[in-house]
């Protein structure tokens, strides 16, 4: 019987640009209790190179594709900052845990 401590939480990152690559890629690879599970980016020659760097599981164009697949279950949402509120309501309301990268939104309203 598997211990469930060993479990690892399978994350879906948003973005595969500077930020992504800087921070968010590698500690997603590297965590004992995670795993880099799903990496999302509009930009297919972002993408592709990316993916092949990093080896997620699964890749995807589609934000709404990742966010149907039930396996990821937390996002990082690593976009432009002007997404970062509409992106990660959007994981919310697919059930997901969220991680904003900074600045949450562009506005105190938004906020």
């Amino acid at each position: 019987m598997s211990d469930p401590t060993d479990r690892r939480l399978r994350i879906g990152i948003l973005g595969a640009g500077q930020i992504a690559q800087a921070a968010h890629l590698e500690a997603a690879r590297k965590a004992r209790n995670a795993e880099l599970y799903a990496l999302c980016d509009a930009a297919k020659d972002l993408l592709a190179p990316v993916a092949a760097a990093h080896r997620p599981q699964v890749t995807y164009t589609d934000y709404d594709g990742m966010l149907a697949d039930g396996r990821v279950e937390a996002v990082i949402v690593a976009v432009a900052d002007q997404f970062h509120v509409p992106m990660a309501l959007k994981a919310i309301e697919a059930g997901k845990h969220v991680l904003v990268e900074k600045p949450m939104g562009v506005g105190v309203e938004e906020c």
